[in-house]
Formats: C-alpha cells, sequence, structure tokens
C-alpha cells in the first residue's frame, strides 16, 4: 500500500485550485476588514487600528488557517491512504457570514455604546468579539461531538433563513453601497461579478480559466487606478506597514471584557449553529462527491480551529467550506489546501496584506462579498420547500432591522445644516415603531432562528413542536438573550431607556425620557407564553377531532436532511451540481 506521504500532490491543478480558495478567502478578509477600518470615521484612531488588525488580526487569521488547512490536507491524506485512492482536501477558509455578524453585531455595537474614549472603546469592542468568538468556538466543538442528534430537533429553515439574514442586510445591502458610491468602478465590477459566477463568462487562455473573484478584483483594480479611486499615498502608508509581525497571545485581552459577551449571546449562539451546520454541509456534500469524512472529528477540528483563532488575536471564526465536489471535479487533492494556508500564515506574518488593501478598492471587494450574500439567499429557496417561502421572508427581518439600526447609529442623526437651521432625523422618535425595530434587532440571529423555526411548524400544522419553539423563546427573552439590550433581569419589568429620547421644550429638558412602555422584557416573555398556549390548545382540538382540522405535514421534504447523517449517500437535502464553477462559499445548512 503507498505511504501516505505519496499522496501528498503540488501538481499544476493544484496551483489552480489554490488561486481559488485565496482569492475567495481574501475577499472575505479585505471586506471585513473595510468595515473595521472604516471606524475611523467614528474617531477611531488609525494607528490603534492598525496595531490590532496588523499586529493581533491578521498574524491569529495566518496561526488558525495554516493549521486547520495542514489538518485537513492530512486529513484527506490519511483517508487517501485508508482506502487506497486520491481524496480531494476540504476547502477551508473565514466564515463569511460569522466574521460580518461579528463585526456589525458585536464591535459596532460595543463601540457605540462605549462611555469611554474611542481608544477605549474600540479596544473593548475588540476584546468582547474575541471572547464571543472563542465561545463560538467552544459551542461548535460540543455541538461537534454531538451536532447530528442536536440539529435533528432543529428545522433546516432555521438553520439557513438567520444566515441568509445576514447576507442579504450585511453581505447584500451593506456591501452593494460600496459600488454605488463609486459607480466607475463599481457598476463594471458587479457586472463582472454576474458574467462570471451566472453567465459562465471567464477570461483565461488555453486550460486556465481565470478565478471569478480575481477577475473581479482585476476588473475593479484597474479602473480604480485609471479614475483616481485608489491613490498612490495609500500604496505608500502600506509599505510603512510591511514588517515582522508574527503571532501573539491575546488570551488576557480576551479576558479582560468577557462578562460583556452575556448581551450578544443572541449573536453567538446562532452564529456557533450555523458554523456547525456549514461543517454539516460541506461534509454532506463532500460525502456525495465520493469522498467520506469523518462527521465528529471534522467538526470538532473547525470549533477548535477557531478557537485558536480567538487566542491569537482574531475575532473571525474559521470553517470547511462548502465547495469540494468543485473542486473534486478540477483533479485537485491534497496540496491546495496546504499552499493556501502556508500562504496566509506568510502574507499576515509579514503585513503584506496591507498592501494588497491599498491596491484593491473597496467598491471591488464590495461585489465579490455581495455573491456571498446572494448564494447564502439562493440556499434558501434552492433547499426549502415552496410552502415555506413565507417564513423564509419572515426571517430576515431581523437582520434588515439590525442594519437599519447599525446604519443610523452611523449617521448623521442631528445637527446643523448649512443655512443655520437644526435638523433631526432622530429614529427614536418613531416611538412603536422604533422600539418594534430594537425588539427585532436585538440578537437578531437568533430571534430569526427561533421565528422561523416556530412559522415552519405552524405552516406544517405540527403544533407541539410549535409550542416548544414559543416556550424557549420565551426562556432566551426572560434572560434577556433576545428583544432587550441587555442579558439578566435588571430590568425585566421597565423599558430599557438605553435609546429613550429626552422630551425637550425650547432646548430646556421637561422630562428625563421619552419611552414607549408596551416592549418591556416581560412583555416578550408573555407574548410567547401566550402563543405556546395557542398552539397546544390547536393541538388539543385536534386530537379531539374537534373543529375539522387538517392534520399535520408529514412529506419527505418535511423532514429534509433527515439522513445526512447516515453511513450512505444522502438520498435527501441539496443535490451537488457537477457543473458548479469553484466558487467557495460559508452556506450553513442542517
Amino acid at each position: 500500500m503507498a505511504s501516505m506521504m505519496s499522496y501528498l500532490s503540488f501538481g499544476g491543478v493544484e496551483w489552480g485550485c489554490m488561486s481559488q480558495l485565496f482569492f475567495d478567502n481574501t475577499s472575505t478578509l479585505l471586506g471585513v476588514l473595510g468595515a473595521i477600518f472604516n471606524m475611523t470615521f467614528f474617531g477611531v484612531p488609525i494607528e490603534i487600528i492598525n496595531e490590532v488588525v496588523y499586529q493581533k488580526i491578521l498574524p491569529g487569521l495566518g496561526v488558525t488557517l495554516v493549521f486547520g488547512n495542514t489538518y485537513y490536507t492530512y486529513l484527506a491524506m490519511r483517508r487517501s491512504k485508508a482506502c487506497g485512492r486520491a481524496f480531494t482536501a476540504q476547502p477551508y477558509g473565514i466564515n463569511t457570514p460569522g466574521a460580518f455578524a461579528f463585526v456589525f453585531n458585536i464591535i459596532y455595537p460595543v463601540y457605540f455604546s462605549g462611555t469611554g474614549t474611542p481608544t477605549e472603546n474600540f479596544i473593548k469592542a475588540y476584546n468582547v468579539a474575541l471572547a464571543a468568538n472563542f465561545i463560538s468556538g467552544i459551542i461548535s466543538v460540543v455541538m461537534g461531538t454531538f451536532g447530528p442528534q442536536m440539529l435533528r430537533v432543529v428545522p433546516p429553515a432555521a438553520l439557513l433563513v438567520p444566515v441568509a439574514g445576514i447576507g442579504f442586510a450585511f453581505l447584500g445591502l451593506e456591501q452593494a453601497t460600496t459600488p454605488f458610491g463609486a459607480p466607475l468602478v463599481g457598476f463594471l465590477t458587479i457586472t463582472t461579478l454576474f458574467l462570471g459566477w451566472y453567465a459562465n463568462v471567464r477570461i483565461g487562455w488555453g486550460n486556465y480559466r481565470c478565478p471569478e473573484a480575481l477577475q473581479v478584483i482585476i476588473v475593479g483594480v484597474i479602473l480604480g487606478w485609471a479614475t483616481g479611486l485608489n491613490e498612490s499615498e495609500d500604496v505608500d502608508a502600506a509599505v510603512d506597514l510591511v514588517k515582522w509581525y508574527g503571532p501573539t497571545w491575546t488570551g488576557g485581552d480576551m479576558l479582560e471584557n468577557f462578562g460583556d459577551t452575556k448581551d450578544y449571546l443572541g449573536i453567538v449562539f446562532p452564529i456557533a449553529i450555523s458554523a456547525v451546520g456549514t461543517s454539516l454541509m460541506a461534509l454532506v456534500s463532500a460525502k456525495a462527491a465520493g469522498d467520506a469524512y469523518p462527521v465528529t472529528e471534522s467538526m470538532v477540528a473547525d470549533g477548535v480551529g477557531t478557537m485558536i483563532t480567538s487566542l491569537f488575536g482574531s475575532p473571525f471564526g474559521t470553517v470547511m467550506y462548502f465547495g469540494h465536489p468543485a473542486y473534486k471535479k478540477s483533479g485537485a487533492k491534497t496540496g491546495y489546501s496546504l499552499i493556501n494556508g502556508l500562504l496566509y500564515l506568510f502574507l499576515s506574518w509579514f503585513g503584506l496584506v496591507a498592501l494588497i488593501r491599498s491596491i484593491v478598492n473597496q467598491p471591488t471587494i464590495g461585489p465579490i462579498v455581495l455573491f456571498v450574500g446572494l448564494m447564502l439567499l439562493e440556499e434558501c429557496f434552492r433547499f426549502l420547500p415552496a410552502r415555506h417561502y413565507a417564513a423564509v421572508l419572515f426571517g430576515l427581518f431581523p437582520s434588515i432591522a439590525d442594519w437599519v439600526t447599525n446604519i443610523a447609529a452611523r449617521g448623521p442623526l442631528a445637527g446643523v445644516a448649512e443655512d443655520g437651521t437644526d435638523y433631526n432625523t432622530n429614529l427614536p422618535d418613531l416611538t412603536d415603531g422604533w422600539w418594534g425595530i430594537l425588539g427585532l434587532k436585538r440578537g437578531a440571529i437568533l430571534v430569526s432562528l427561533c421565528w422561523v423555526a416556530m412559522l415552519v411548524h405552524i405552516i406544517d400544522r405540527k403544533w407541539w413542536q410549535a409550542s416548544v419553539w414559543a416556550v424557549i423563546s420565551a426562556c432566551f427573552t426572560a434572560v434577556g438573550i433576545i428583544h432587550v439590550p441587555v442579558a439578566g433581569f435588571d430590568d425585566f419589568t421597565s423599558t430599557v431607556g438605553d435609546l429613550c429620547t429626552p422630551v425637550t421644550d425650547d432646548l430646556e429638558v421637561v422630562t428625563t425620557a421619552s419611552c414607549w412602555d408596551h416592549a418591556d422584557q416581560w412583555h416578550y416573555m408573555t407574548a410567547y407564553l401566550m402563543m405556546a398556549v395557542v398552539f397546544v390548545a390547536i393541538e388539543g382540538v385536534r386530537r379531539a377531532g374537534v373543529g375539522n382540522l387538517d392534520e399535520p405535514i408529514l412529506t419527505e421534504e418535511a423532514d429534509a436532511f433527515k439522513d445526512w447523517y447516515g453511513d450512505e449517500p444522502p438520498t435527501t437535502g441539496p443535490k451537488v451540481e457537477e457543473d458548479k464553477s469553484v466558487a467557495v462559499v460559508s452556506v450553513p445548512m442542517a
């Protein structure tokens, strides 16, 4: 039998597939870094952001990418030796929706709610995100051990839709703003995106076809420099940042504000659950393509990788990607994954990402990240039955509300116009409407998960299951994980006025605050329990044979993905399409 090392391949195909994986990872990385660097507009000194990004975040990411890519290379070699044939390594990289969720749902809110200096608030926000990412890794490890059993009780839609909400709001709407803000560059990059990924029009020569992400980058960079969007001063500044950094232990930083993570568990838990779903989907797609990998070991490795990246400075989790069948079809084996990890280690430890950022503009990166958001939405409609579409659409609302409040926090809510008149676009003045937006956005991902689970069971007339999810939602509300700004019981019977607006008369404060008093913590909890009672009552009526109620829907698609965890190739769930281009996208599935 051939030795394990004989299955380590570095042929030409490996380098081509490595470039696809590298540029897809790079697009996500540049997108989330762009969001962090945008915080300079809110007062954070550029020197502080440079220090955190280049001394901590990027080196830490390099550590975990080389760990993960090396592990999956080893696992493919091990399986190849055991089976006597070549396996294709699992692609591995940044959890795209998770990374953007942590930036916009944790780093930004913690920063804007801080009471210190911009530097102090930014450091606190970074520390909280580190701790949250570490907790996410722990959850992934635990669920990697018991995940198949735990995820059988969660409807597939409840795993897909919350992350699709991130895709719609923060990977979609947010990223669409950058190309529309610079149309001479942005419009053609969006066009190139659709040409490459959807029309399969790509530049190339011979048997080589340019990766879609690289194709967009080439067009955007050329137009950026031709139109003056890119500036040589940025490159000069980036050159100064190119030097040795190496890894930094950030366990102490992570513990400094560890207690504050309790207010963001509504983000952490569903992101961790969706990461587990992403890993499962990647494993199932690989199995369907002929390469069966150990489920528990692989899922635990993903969680460990996320924990490692937190301990070395990065708040961005990592996962297997759903793209293995395309790499396998291209002829890739093991080398492409290992090369990608080593390349990222080199770039991140020497600050070369700064040089890449100075050359590639944001209107170019935006469309690539936008594609990831579109893919997340497509997965929902592709893999879920049509009768669940209403639940899918409803499940997008929390993330949209979250994006609206995020934009409001960054926008000019009040000020003085050039003619000297005051203006005020302070959204809290919308009273009940504004408090409804806040109720949707707090713990948005978990709110979406719970509501989609309930709505799917309502649509399928599974009243017991719907009542269980209503009670679960009530429990989350009771401890302050969703709908309210602060976890705990301190404000259980009173509206928390973190955004209550002073009532003034001729600039004199008349009352301390004008708050909507119909959205207390206990109101949300009681409302969920009322829903549970309704569902139980309907089930009782159905069992009594009164009222001529329809029976529950018990079809195969109602139990989609039920055999994802068996030893045989799955017969339900997603079909692996062999003609898909090699698009590495983090798509969570159960």
